[in-house]
């Protein structure tokens, strides 16, 4: 019997420490553009922001911020604002989830963006030209290892 707590208790303080240990300060996402490649595109580039903005909800981490689309040239990306914040974990993505409060990650539910840039601050995400938007009812930061959603925004508020 006090194997079988002291098991319970390992298993616990693993599930709730191992989203938190690791940190990527590189990122082999090739959908994904720093802030550092943005300021390289030119200023007679036409853009143009999509309606589809939101705010951040609190998942099994506390996560804030905004996101919205913006298309420049024809070219879609997903934009997290400068005060984007969440909690740091290993296999941690950005999904676009065609459901407003997401509860299950069926393939067929959400389109994956790639891995995270960075757990604070301003980033941008290449939406595949194949992708519409217009499909997607939020924006989820999802680590795939425990199946856990950080925190996710609903678009259109």
């Amino acid at each position: 019997m006090k194997f079988t707590y002291l098991f319970i208790l390992a298993a616990v303080a693993l599930f709730s420490f191992s989203c938190t240990k690791e940190t990527s300060d590189t990122s082999s996402n090739p959908n994904t553009v720093t802030e550092t490649d943005s300021t390289v595109i030119a200023e007679n580039q036409q853009t143009s922001q999509n309606s589809n903005s939101g705010s951040f909800i609190n998942g099994e981490k506390t996560t804030q911020g905004t996101v919205r689309f913006v298309t420049e040239n024809g070219q879609n990306y997903l934009e997290f604002d400068d005060s984007f914040q969440t909690g740091e974990g290993p296999d941690v993505f950005v999904l676009l989830h065609r459901e407003g409060k997401p509860e299950s990650y069926q393939e067929a539910d959400y389109v994956n963006l790639g891995e995270i840039e960075n757990f604070s601050g301003s980033q941008r995400y290449a939406i595949p030209n194949e992708v519409n938007p217009a499909d997607f009812r939020s924006v989820v930061i999802w680590c795939r290892q425990f199946n856990a959603t950080f925190g996710y925004a609903p678009l259109g508020t």
